[in-house]
């Protein structure tokens, strides 16, 4: 065969291989003729109870129903190639919460998971708690047989017990030092009751039996998992 040939069979094969790229994406992507879909109900019996019960317990918040992690955290650093909007996509791709408590104007505040028929695992409600916490975010496990208080609720994700005694002590007090000293001293104590109450709760859940699945494929579910591997401690 000669060198002209041989060039020829190649510029063929590297045309021939650039139209199968080309044409790969638009047939997978392909829109289907019919629509074979159902509408569903955005929550079942047990998350409907307790979607009645925040709402009534956070009446001035909204409560939003299962908002993918990513729509509501954002990488702290860009700069570092470890930290990118890429990897935490992939890292965080279906992991969601069955509600999440937000202000009026969208400030997520805290977040609750309603375990399914099957439960939650260790490893999945540790990483929550884990990555809600470095977030600021409260989270629990609240289960419709067994609701908290919602004074509970409420000091777990607003610290709203402390509020009364802090309009209190401004009121003692005109001068902008001791306001701005009150301040300070307020969001360090609104932090510490916070996580006591979260504690409590998690104690509170600690009670109950939940499945002790030694490898668990946290991929997307009914009962708001991630989208990898996490392996329970024993």
């Amino acid at each position: 065969m000669t060198l002209a040939g041989v060039l020829l069979g190649a510029a063929m094969g590297v045309f021939l291989h650039w139209g199968w790229v080309r044409r790969g994406p638009s047939n997978r992507l392909r829109l289907p003729a019919r629509w074979l879909l159902n509408a569903r109900a955005l929550v079942n019996s047990e998350e409907q109870k307790v979607w009645t019960w925040l709402s009534a317990a956070f009446p001035d918040h909204a409560v939003m129903v299962k908002v993918p992690v990513m729509r509501f955290t954002i990488p702290s650093t860009r700069d570092l190639p470890e930290n990118n909007n890429q990897r935490w996509h992939q890292l965080l791709e279906g992991v969601y919460c069955t509600f999440s408590v937000c202000t009026l104007d969208g400030k997520v505040l805290g977040c609750v998971d309603v375990p399914g028929k099957r439960g939650l695992s260790r490893g999945q409600r540790e990483m929550k708690e884990e990555l809600l916490l470095a977030c600021g975010i409260g989270y629990t496990t609240v289960r419709s047989t067994s609701l908290p208080s919602a004074g509970a609720m409420r000091t777990a994700f607003l610290g709203e017990a402390l509020i009364p005694e802090i309009e209190s002590q401004a009121t003692r007090r005109g001068d902008s030092s001791f306001h701005a000293a009150l301040d300070e001293f307020t969001s360090e104590k609104m932090r510490a009751s916070k996580a006591q109450a979260l504690q409590e709760l998690k104690d509170k859940r600690a009670a109950e039996t939940e499945p002790q699945d030694t490898v668990n494929n946290a991929g997307f579910s009914p009962d708001g998992t991630g989208s990898f591997m996490t392996r329970d401690k024993k």
